[in-house]
């Protein structure tokens, strides 16, 4: 059994940390911005009332 699966994460979990782990190791010079940023995610939601949308698509929030 892989480690991140006895650790009880999801493989995309598991990637996500990975890839934040890398990127936070870089080398200053290395650590521009559109690097540091690309973790972040742009995720919208529609309401959905008998099949039909209930307005525009609305940004997540945490």
């Amino acid at each position: 059994m892989s480690a991140w699966r006895k650790a009880g994460l999801t493989y995309n979990a598991y990637l996500s940390i990975a890839a934040k782990t890398v990127r936070s190791a870089l080398k200053p010079e290395a650590q521009t911005a559109a690097v540091l940023s690309r973790d972040r995610v742009d995720s919208k939601y529609t309401r959905f009332e008998k099949g039909e949308p209930q307005g525009d698509p609305k940004p997540l929030t945490n």
